[in-house]
């Protein structure tokens, strides 16, 4: 018999394209098993590593010296992952839209847009530049620092006025930072039968130092509205704003809405002496088109119902709240910060003065291997 015979149904075999669809299909998934091995699901029975703790004194006596300012890279800021919120609800897509294109969707009400503002936003690059910090300006931080792991926060978002029935959606969260860079992308919304209706992103990049994180641009798109950027330049030490022609005198360790939240879970990682119950303190926040002081005060510690933790449901928290301020804001903000979970912010509220309530929980925290500075 010829030798040919033998290796004919090989080669039929082979030809089949369903025999390379299959071959295809085996690379991707362990392509996928190696990606997804590099996230941790964390919960409260871990301890998280935390970065060394950052902290910097001057004596009186002693001469000031300007701290060196370490050259960042040149590549361009960590662009979060295209992960898309899943559904919770079966609310009307318009009634959620409506409810976060009027009201506070994560940290306070922005202003309407003048018609003469910008239709887009065109991104600055973020450059070593941006950050130099005039000599006079080396001061004494507020706090010691260190910030959480790379992380994703995935949330339940509800939105209830007064006298009605909650609004629900979903969001993530997620926090990046690598070589002194940072990003945070906030996006919140909901899916419909066969696409994702994006409501809402905010994003926050720019670079970590002595008072924390130094935000270089912030945007906030929403739906049906021109997207927003606040920029801050550190170099003349002034906050500019998309939407108007308006700058701001710009304080040491100024943040804006999105960045704040993890500014706030660096000083309680660092020492949780410096959440302490009672205490209170200031922080400038640039958001809309002005930048003012949010005074926070400590509660204290405060279990809440979570998720995070499938035995008992319920998580250990320090409770930090900022008041209505009249002649700056009238919306009261609070924040709950996990101290078994990272100091993560576990919970976010926004009251308005009308009574309407945006709460944000987070229900799963994945945080990311990587070696960060």
């Amino acid at each position: 018999m010829h030798q040919d015979s033998f290796q004919l149904p090989f080669k039929r075999h082979f030809a089949k394209l369903s025999t390379w669809l299959f071959v295809l299909a085996t690379i991707l998934l362990h392509i996928m098993l190696l990606e997804s091995a590099s996230w941790k699901v964390l919960s409260p029975s871990q301890s998280p590593e935390f970065t060394p703790t950052v902290t910097v004194h001057l004596r009186p006596d002693a001469e000031i010296v300007e701290p060196a300012q370490s050259e960042p890279p040149s590549e361009k800021p960590i662009v979060h992952s295209k992960r898309k919120p899943t559904i919770t609800t079966k609310s009307g897509a318009d009634t959620l839209a409506k409810q976060v294109e009027n009201s506070p969707e994560l940290i306070e009400k922005e202003p309407e847009i003048q018609e003469a503002s910008h239709s887009s936003v065109v991104e600055m690059p973020v450059t070593p530049e941006d950050l130099a910090i005039p000599s006079d300006a080396a001061a004494t931080p507020t706090f010691s620092l260190s910030f959480p792991k790379s992380a994703e926060l995935q949330m339940e978002v509800s939105h209830t006025k007064v006298n009605a029935s909650p609004t629900t959606g979903v969001g993530v969260l997620l926090w990046e930072r690598f070589n002194e860079k940072y990003k945070i992308s906030i996006e919140v919304g909901m899916n419909l039968l066969i696409t994702t209706l994006n409501l809402l992103t905010i994003t926050s990049e720019g670079y970590t130092d002595i008072y924390g994180l130094m935000p270089v641009l912030s945007q906030d798109i929403r739906k049906t509205r021109a997207a927003t950027a606040i920029h801050f330049n550190h170099q003349d030490k002034t906050i500019s704003f998309s939407s108007s022609n308006k700058k701001v005198g710009m304080e040491n360790g100024a943040q804006d809405a999105a960045s704040i939240l993890m500014q706030l879970a660096a000083i309680g990682a660092a020492d949780a002496s410096q959440l302490a119950a009672g205490k209170e303190f200031s922080i400038q926040v640039a958001e809309g088109r002005d930048a003012t002081p949010f005074l926070f005060r400590v509660i204290g510690e405060e279990e809440i119902d979570s998720k995070l933790d499938t035995d008992t449901g319920k998580l250990m928290t320090v409770h930090i709240t900022r008041p209505p301020k009249p002649g700056f804001y009238n919306s009261q903000l609070d924040i709950w910060l996990a101290p078994t979970l990272g100091w993560y912010p576990v919970q976010i509220r926004n009251t308005e003065s009308n009574g309407t309530v945006t709460n944000q929980v987070v229900t799963m925290i994945k945080q990311k291997f990587s070696n960060e500075n």
